[in-house]
């Protein structure tokens, strides 16, 4: 029996993965950081944005999805 693609298995974590993952975590980081530096909140949700931003204009522009 063959794997498909969307199995699970495999060699781990795709570049899309990543992106995915980067999201969250740039507005965890800017939160704690906030916390942290006695920030205010919408200064680091700015700054989570502007950096999730990136990372999706990076997937979507810079180096798109390609067709197989």
């Amino acid at each position: 029996m063959s794997v498909s693609a969307n199995s699970g298995r495999g060699s781990g974590l795709t570049r899309y993965d990543i992106v995915l993952l980067c999201i969250p975590v740039a507005f965890v980081v800017a939160a704690l950081a906030g916390v942290l530096l006695d920030v205010p909140s919408h200064a680091t949700t700015a700054a989570g944005g502007l950096v999730s931003a990136f990372v999706l204009a990076d997937a979507l522009f810079r180096n798109p999805p390609l067709g197989t």
